[in-house]
């Protein structure tokens, strides 16, 4: 009888692939909501408090997208499967996508004055 994918397959890239995908998902959910709030004219507080949150979502969506991409590559080289390098790419895409909107909401975070003691 065959064994299925998750016998195969470590423990470790099986937790930080579905954790980057976790992370992705509140990442887009948190912006959604911010989103909404801002054509619902949520309070000010509470939408300094969504982007906050966001940053830290999105930073840690980097750092296990950043450790999944060299799991992958690791097994790229040690088992030669193209799968690998899209899983991969994978990754890359999901670094700059945690990076470019960490990046934006910081600079809506600034430009509201929400680092300066309130």
């Amino acid at each position: 009888m065959a064994r299925s994918r998750y016998v195969r397959e470590k423990l470790l890239p099986i937790l930080v692939n579905r954790t980057a995908l976790f992370l992705f998902l509140m990442c887009l959910v948190t912006l959604f909501m911010y989103a909404v709030g801002t054509v619902q004219d949520f309070i000010d507080s509470t939408q300094l408090s969504l982007l906050r949150f966001y940053t830290v979502l999105g930073i840690f969506l980097t750092v296990v997208s950043v450790y999944g991409m060299v799991i992958d590559l690791e097994r790229l080289l040690r088992l030669k499967k193209r799968r690998y390098l899209f899983r991969a790419g994978g990754y890359v895409l999901l670094i700059l996508f945690g990076v470019g909107t960490v990046l934006v909401v910081m600079f809506i975070i600034t430009l509201s004055k929400g680092n300066g003691v309130q």
